[in-house]
């Protein structure tokens, strides 16, 4: 099938438009200034806030005034993130997206994440509103920016912008799912600094690489057993210093590129004496099949590849290194437990996202980024402070460490009193002959922001079938996007009465 004839026409010239204009986190001035216009030529009121956010108006139609209003809400940004082998700048490139040759009805993108997370939410918001056969009461849209890096824009979000009382988050990834809860995150990040020193003379230089790995959604995918790549690295280097009597020196060290993105690859730079250079290797191809095999059935892409590298400059210490990697690998991560009440649902988890050490300014610096997610705030707190004492302590120990928390959100609670559910539901029956599936995600949304500063605002959230969000893996179905758009559009019918 072609892409010009998907359906529906709508939603994807909406969708195809917005792919050919960059819009990673913090990069979506772009995108918003197409969208205020794209708003513009359809006569409707258009404007952005000082953080960037975009508000849309449209009127409601004639003997409609007084019924509730209905705000569409879906964030501009995307997360960037490349395949190993492909050349990309997401600030700026287009996106090129296509269908998947082995099943047509997923559409894909050509070496990036697709950004069908969120912009599939937004080509529909836009094309609803363009829609003059549609029957509506008070419609907005708010498109807000950098959901995917802490939810800036939702944050600021104030009184006044918006005048109705039922919102539409369009950030769902299963059309047959009713959203109305998620969990709370919490961002901690560390800057440190080691001293360094310059190679010796019986010192040689190895580059390690770990790849080939899924990745994906540090929300959604967090229970599947992937392979986090900068922790694997550490473990590997961890071990074969082990087998190592005079130890390693990390000179380099990096892996992910989000917080809410699984690390597909990590690589490091470390030195090591020459007498212990083939024991270090032989320790780290073992370690490196060993966890070949631990993954083979959740992540069986792994590889390690090992080479001699070029001299750096500095290195930290030996015990500065050890401790490093000790510390990485204490940190709680990955899938903590499954909400009991809810099956299927993970309840707290934790993702190491982000991963530097360097040089710079004649010092060895860095950073690391987790994510914390829980939807029980006391839990969310304690995974946090955990990952803070440990990072302190190493700080303590080898060099300085300032911590900062980017950004903290709250849960949202399910509330299965909702109006606006009952309404969502008995539509889907009749639409569908089924029950949808009632339920709450892993994964972030910013109706967790929304419900202490809105108590007014009735929402849920929903949206295609999309897979591996957050991965060059990323792909969203053809089909169960036209059912999304003509549920949702449905909906809106419904609700004016």
């Amino acid at each position: 099938m072609n892409l010009k004839h998907l359906e529906p026409a709508c939603l994807w010239r909406e969708f195809f438009a917005l792919c050919a204009i960059p819009h990673p986190s913090h990069q979506e001035e772009a995108l918003g200034e197409w969208v205020v216009g794209r708003a513009r030529s359809l006569g409707l009121s258009a404007h952005k806030d000082a953080c960037g956010n975009v508000y849309l108006k449209k009127p409601a139609q004639p003997g409609l005034e007084g019924k509730p209003g209905v705000i569409l809400q879906a964030h501009l940004d995307m997360v960037p993130q490349v395949a190993a082998g492909h050349d990309h700048d997401f600030s700026r490139d287009p996106i090129r997206p296509r269908l998947d040759g082995a099943d047509p009805d997923w559409l894909i993108a050509t070496g990036t994440t697709l950004g069908a997370d969120n912009g599939i939410g937004v080509a529909a918001a836009l094309a609803l509103l363009a829609d003059d056969r549609l029957r509506h009461g008070p419609l907005e849209a708010l498109f807000t920016v950098n959901e995917e890096d802490g939810m800036t824009g939702a944050r600021a979000v104030e009184q006044g912008h918006l005048a109705g009382s039922l919102l539409l988050n369009l950030d769902g990834e299963d059309d047959t799912e009713l959203t109305i809860g998620c969990a709370g995150t919490l961002r901690t990040k560390a800057e440190f600094s080691f001293p360094g020193t310059p190679p010796s003379a019986d010192e040689r230089a190895i580059e390690l690489r770990v790849g080939g790995l899924l990745g994906g959604h540090s929300g959604v995918d967090i229970d599947k057993g992937r392979g986090n790549a900068s922790l694997l690295l550490a473990r590997v280097l961890a071990k074969a210093t082990e087998a190592s009597p005079s130890g390693s020196r990390l000179a380099f060290m990096e892996g992910g590129t989000a917080a809410n993105a699984i690390p597909r690859e990590a690589r490091a730079l470390v030195l090591v004496a020459d007498r212990d250079a083939t024991a270090f290797r032989t320790a780290l191809e073992a370690e490196g099949r060993r966890i070949a095999d631990e993954l083979k059935a959740s992540d069986p892409g792994f590889a390690l590849g090992v080479t001699d590298a070029p001299l750096p400059a500095l290195a930290v210490s030996a015990s500065a290194s050890l401790n490093f990697l000790a510390t990485l690998l204490a940190l709680p991560n990955g899938l903590f437990e499954m909400d009991p009440d809810m099956p299927g649902l993970v309840r707290s988890s934790s993702n190491l996202g982000e991963l530097r050490l360097g040089t710079k300014d004649a010092a060895m610096v860095g950073h690391t980024l987790a994510l914390v997610r829980s939807s029980i705030e006391e839990t969310k707190e304690r995974y946090g402070s955990e990952i803070e004492r440990l990072l302190a302590d190493l700080g303590a120990r080898q060099g300085k460490v300032r911590q900062t928390r980017p950004a903290v959100s709250p849960a949202w609670t399910p509330n299965l009193q909702s109006p606006l559910l009952a309404t969502a539901v008995a539509l889907y029956r009749d639409l569908r002959g089924n029950e949808p599936k009632i339920g709450a995600t892993h994964g972030g949304l910013e109706t967790g922001l929304f419900r202490p500063r809105f108590p007014h605002w009735d929402m849920i959230s929903v949206g295609p079938c999309i897979k591996f969000p957050h991965s060059p893996d990323e792909r969203v179905s053809v089909s169960s996007t036209a059912r999304f758009y003509a549920y949702v559009r449905s909906l809106i019918e419904r609700l004016a009465g």
